[in-house]
């Protein structure tokens, strides 16, 4: 008699806010919780604040570009502050850009970390900096095809970086220099690293 009302699935709504509270569950759980009845599918599509943060690194083996397209819809990519896809080696960096512009405007992404999609490349970077101007931490580790232009394109737009990570990359030394140190402002001197 506690509970505030009844769900589709015969679920109580107060089940639903108890579950929610809890607001950091990993793109799978999201899935799993969606299919608990049409009621929770639906609040869950409408709750902005369970899109906050999105982890698929528990599942990378799993996560493909058909995967990654389907669970971030338009809404759910608008609302995101950090998206983890480390390690989902299968996707392509076509799917990664196509999913960060479905929104149509710049998003507020402060944190996301791309290390180990193999798929990355500097048209990723590019894109992502072009996309999420208030990202303020970027993970890059294990990424071959990414160079110094794509790093620098980053650190151009996304003023408010202060943490980049690129370790087991193929950037330079100056630009691995200035990472490691934390002081990658210093590549937008005139003269150092790459052109524009």
């Amino acid at each position: 008699s506690g509970w505030g009302g009844v769900t589709g699935g015969g679920l109580p709504l107060d089940a639903w806010v108890c579950v929610t509270r809890a607001s950091h569950f990993s793109a799978a759980e999201l899935g799993m919780l969606s299919r608990v009845c049409r009621v929770w599918r639906e609040v869950l599509a409408e709750s902005v604040d369970l899109w906050l943060y999105v982890d698929f690194a528990p599942y990378q083996h799993k996560v493909s570009d058909e995967v990654l397209e389907r669970v971030l819809t338009a809404g759910r990519v608008s609302s995101l502050r950090t998206l983890d896809l480390s390690n989902c080696i299968y996707l392509s960096g076509t799917a990664v850009s196509n999913v960060l512009s479905r929104s149509g405007c710049r998003l507020e992404l402060g944190s996301i970390d791309l290390s180990r999609c193999f798929g990355v490349d500097d048209d990723v970077l590019m894109r992502v900096a072009e996309l999420c101007p208030h990202l303020t931490c970027l993970l890059l580790n294990n990424l071959p095809s990414i160079s110094d232009k794509g790093v620098l394109g980053i650190v151009r737009r996304a003023q408010q970086l202060k943490m980049i990570e690129a370790n087991d990359t193929p950037l330079s030394d100056p630009f691995r220099d200035a990472i490691e140190y934390g002081d990658f402002r210093v590549l937008l001197l005139d003269g150092y690293g790459v052109p524009p």
